[in-house]
């Protein structure tokens, strides 16, 4: 209800109470609502019907993740499990301003060390940030410049472009502002006593990092900047653990999900939406409330620490390419089918313990706990070109990744990936006969021979006509035997010969039974230029 009907509760339960007074339970946005309501009353010189505060997975000082949400859309999950259009998302976001009240605040910049916003060098390619940010923001004046357009040199992206940063509201924005300027030096009345509880172990946004697009022929404009997500595992999914323990003076304990999501109970992962639902955190919120503040399982009162012997493993796959995992029990972490196909609406589940799957631009993202055996399923969805990275992330602080570059891709193309002690090959079936085409070793990219080979089996799999097939794959294969014997001036002629076929092969005037759709030629002629322009 509104913040009057609250206080109005809070004077009931007050009223009837044997000691007069009442404990509020605060989760995620609500701690913030709840410091609000007792500076209101404070204000009626009833703050002593609070004796305690409990406040859970509380974003107190902010979330990179909300600005994740407001930049581009990315990460507005209405429920868990469920993704929305990212256009519909960041128009959602962008007129709420309880968003823009989960943005990082001034304090924020004060307690936590890791950037908010990173800028790649290449990125200057397509906008010079780093002469305006440097190479990182880390502090709250290019934080708000940067939200705001750069303080208005970059204009308001159109409505279906998502890949440039959007340009927030100066209203809500000092809006924001004003309510964070209140709570950042809020301070416990007397008499009020204040626990903080924070969810730790989950892989959490710590920031977003722009480049330029590094496609062959990728227009250098605002609307084709990549961006990447940063990790940190101190947090519960989306509040970082230092935004959770703000207040640092007062009582703080730490709920370890990692350890308690490796038992995989239920298929289910408890993250910040469901932190809640933890038996033992329930229990132990109920023992304060009586006065008792003994541990119960999972509850700690110094931060856990990550273990040398742990490893997380985290993906991205850059469209057009779907990714599933699939654990050793059969767990699911994923995409699934929505049982109503005329839906906008796109389902997906984490069943994996510890593991999450993220859509951010145009790339995909999941994460599982390293000690788990898998299988990592691609399936393409479209024409075109993909890249795979994994991530292997030890408790030492040592990140090794493995990337599969340049892959061709079409809607039948199926890959696997057996994770055990390593990363091991990446098996292509190419045309999904269920017949292994390819191999690729960790840590590869597919050469030029190979990548010509790969599309030399996507044209075979087309809808396309016979004859027209077989004459775009023999001068193909043409073109990857120049490249054998080093004859790449040759290899390239072939090729721009055969983007000169599929052109001619796509006009309106051809004959309907050699024609191949416009929207496939245009991915594959964009296919073919990627693989010229390889080294």
């Amino acid at each position: 209800g509104s913040r009057t009907d609250i206080i109005r509760q809070i004077r009931d339960l007050a009223a009837g109470s044997k000691t007069k007074k009442v404990t509020l339970i605060a989760h995620s946005n609500g701690g913030l609502a709840a410091q609000e309501i007792i500076n209101e009353l404070k204000k009626s010189g009833e703050e002593k019907l609070v004796d305690r505060i409990i406040l859970v997975a509380v974003p107190q000082i902010g979330t990179p993740k909300a600005a994740a949400a407001l930049l581009h859309g990315d990460e507005i999950n209405l429920l868990h499990g469920i993704l929305l259009d990212k256009r519909t998302a960041r128009e959602f976001a962008e007129n709420m301003i309880s968003a823009y009240n989960l943005l990082p605040s001034k304090k924020y910049f004060d307690f936590v060390e890791s950037p908010v916003i990173e800028f790649e060098e290449d990125v200057g390619d397509i906008y010079d940030f780093r002469s305006l940010y440097g190479e990182d923001i880390d502090n709250w004046d290019e934080f708000r410049s940067f939200l705001r357009g750069d303080n208005g040199a970059r204009s308001d992206p159109q409505r279906g472009d998502i890949d440039s940063p959007n340009v927030l509201s100066e209203n809500f924005l000092s809006r924001a502002e004003e309510t964070h300027d209140n709570l950042d030096n809020w301070r416990t009345p007397d008499g009020i006593e204040v626990i903080q509880i924070a969810g730790w172990g989950l892989d959490t946004i710590r920031g977003i990092s722009y480049d330029d697009c590094d496609f062959f022929l990728c227009p250098d404009n605002l609307s084709n900047l990549d961006r990447k997500l940063l990790f940190t595992e101190d947090g519960d999914e989306t509040v970082v653990i230092p935004s959770a323990v703000a207040m640092g003076d007062e009582d703080s304990y730490y709920v370890d999900m990692k350890i308690y999501n490796s038992w995989g109970r239920f298929k289910i992962n408890r993250n910040h939406s469901s932190i809640l639902e933890i038996d033992s955190l329930r229990e132990f919120i109920k023992n304060i409330i009586q006065g008792d503040k003994t541990l119960t399982e999972y509850i700690t009162r110094e931060k856990p620490e990550v273990k040398k012997e742990d490893k997380r493993l985290r993906f991205r796959v850059y469209s057009p390419v779907k990714i599933d995992i699939f654990d050793e029990n059969g767990n699911h972490t994923g995409i699934i089918e929505n049982a109503n196909p005329g839906s906008d609406l796109r389902y997906y589940e984490e069943q994996i313990p510890n593991s999450y799957y993220i859509e951010f631009g145009e790339k995909k993202y999941a994460g599982m706990d390293g000690a788990f055996d898998a299988d990592i399923i691609l399936t393409g969805e479209d024409l075109g070109i993909f890249t795979f990275e994994v991530d292997e992330v030890f408790g030492t602080g040592e990140t090794k990744t493995a990337k599969f570059s340049n892959i061709p891709t079409n809607p039948r193309m199926k890959a696997v990936l057996e994770i055990t002690d390593n990363v091991g090959e990446l098996k292509l079936d190419v045309d999904g006969d269920g017949e292994q085409d390819f191999a690729v070793k960790p840590g590869e990219g597919v050469n030029k021979i190979t990548s010509l080979e790969i599309l030399e089996k996507t044209i075979e799999s087309l809808d396309i006509h016979e004859t027209v097939k077989v004459r775009l794959m023999k001068k193909i294969r043409n073109a990857a035997k120049q490249l054998e014997k080093g004859h790449s001036l040759p290899a390239d002629a072939m090729l721009s010969n055969v983007i000169h076929e599929i052109k001619t092969f796509s006009r309106e005037n051809t004959n309907e039974k050699f024609k191949i759709p416009a929207d496939e030629a245009e991915k594959l002629i964009k296919t073919i230029q990627i693989i010229m322009n390889m080294d």
